[in-house]
C-alpha cells in the first residue's frame, strides 16, 4: 500500500513515515505541500494521504485533502493536527478520519487497517 504524507514538522513527518516503513508501506514524505501536489513519481497513486492540518503554507491540509480527491477518487485521508480544529462548517469525506496530534502508532495503523478495509 502507498501512503503518502505532508507535514512540516521534520519530526512528526520523519517519525509517521518509519512507522509506516516499519509495517510494511511505501512511503512517499513531502515538508512542502506544493510539492506533494506537483508531479507525483511514486509507482502508483498513493491509497492514503496523510496530511497534517497546519502546514504553514499557503495551503493546508484540507487543500491537500480536496486537491487528492479529485486527482484520485479513491484515496483515503486522515487529517491530523496538534491544536484543537474547528471545521467551520467543513464536513469530512466518507474515506477521511481526523486524529490528533500525539497519533500513538497503533492508533494510526488500526485508522489505516481500518479505512482500507482490513479490520
Amino acid at each position: 500500500m502507498n501512503v503518502m504524507v505532508v507535514d512540516d514538522d521534520d519530526l512528526v513527518r520523519a517519525a509517521i513515515a518509519e512507522i509506516l516503513l516499519d509495517a510494511g508501506f511505501e512511503v512517499t514524505a513531502f515538508a512542502d505541500p506544493d510539492q506533494a501536489l506537483g508531479p507525483y513519481d511514486a509507482v502508483g497513486p498513493p491509497d492514503v494521504l496523510i496530511t497534517d492540518i497546519n502546514l504553514g503554507s499557503s495551503l493546508n491540509g484540507f487543500d491537500v485533502a480536496a486537491v487528492a480527491h479529485s486527482r484520485w477518487p479513491s484515496i483515503a485521508v486522515i487529517l491530523i493536527s496538534g491544536l484543537p480544529v474547528h471545521f467551520a462548517g467543513r464536513m469530512l469525506d466518507p474515506r477521511d478520519r481526523y486524529l490528533q496530534k500525539p497519533v500513538s502508532n497503533c492508533n494510526l495503523l488500526k485508522t489505516i487497517q481500518q479505512m482500507s478495509g482490513g479490520e
